[in-house]
């Protein structure tokens, strides 16, 4: 059982709501922020389970759908996930969480530009929104509209600072661009804050090989796999047919060494 030290800003929460439940069961808000608190910690079902109670206690309660549908879409249930941002949209057509919402769930579903639409919405209807600018970010980078995918992702950045996904994001595309110093510098902000992060040790290792600094580079690949496994040959066939094409496309000769961190497992 964890102590009240060791207990996430989620379970706290959690333990808020639980009471405010048990002194008033009708409690529609407490359903749904309770709800919200299980999303964050992974537990969808239960998620869901206190959004549906949260619609069944208010009538028309729009977050409450837009959060069911961000619930849905983590289990992968893009139609219904689609279908209870609609209705939250219907129901509030001012509320920016639906828009961004239905915005990821149109994008997991390869509805790009319909996507993009959404995340447009979202900031026109609240410009700090920060998530919207980075869930823009990540299909402008997509699309390889990289001058657009930084902006959006300094924006999120600029709004809120203590996100470490835009700044890991930010950094590939400077990588994809070939401005491996400011990469770096993204990848830097993102293993202070989350030393566990393999994929931001993954990332800086890739800049490293690229700037030459073999000893730096290694020492994070190393790391990366110390901490996932497979991550670097996953990463390195998702750009790479092979270490020569690496070599071609980059114009660099990788150290032996080095090479086979690339393709062995």
């Amino acid at each position: 059982m964890q102590t009240q030290a060791e207990q996430t800003p989620d379970d706290i929460t959690i333990e808020r709501f639980n009471k405010a439940i048990d002194r008033r069961l009708t409690f529609a808000q407490g359903y749904n922020y309770r709800g919200i608190a299980y999303c964050n910690k992974g537990e969808i079902d239960r998620a869901i389970e206190d959004f549906n109670t949260a619609i069944r206690r208010k009538e028309n309660y729009a977050e409450a759908y837009s959060n069911r549908g961000a619930a849905y879409r983590m289990k992968g249930d893009y139609d219904r996930a689609f279908e209870d941002c609609n209705t939250a949209i219907r129901l509030d057509p001012n509320l920016p969480e639906a828009y961004n919402n239905r915005g990821i769930a149109l994008k997991l579903k390869g509805e790009i530009d319909q996507a993009i639409k959404d995340y447009n919405k979202a900031i026109e209807l609240d410009s700090s929104f920060a998530y919207a600018y980075y869930n823009r970010g990540i299909v402008h980078y997509e699309k390889q509209e990289f001058d657009r995918a930084i902006k959006d992702y300094t924006q999120a950045i600029t709004l809120r600072p203590d996100l470490v996904h835009p700044y890991n994001n930010r950094g590939n595309v400077y990588s994809r661009k070939g401005k491996y110093e400011l990469a770096i510098k993204d990848y830097d902000v993102v293993i202070e804050r989350e030393p566990d992060l393999a994929e931001a040790y993954c990332n800086r290792g890739m800049a490293l090989l690229n700037l030459k600094r073999w000893k730096k580079a290694k020492a994070d690949l190393t790391t990366a796999i110390e901490l996932e496994k497979n991550i670097i040959i996953d990463n390195f066939g998702k750009d790479y047919e092979d270490v020569e094409d690496f070599e071609q496309k980059h114009n660099i000769k990788l150290p032996e060494d080095i090479a086979a961190m690339l393709t062995s497992s």
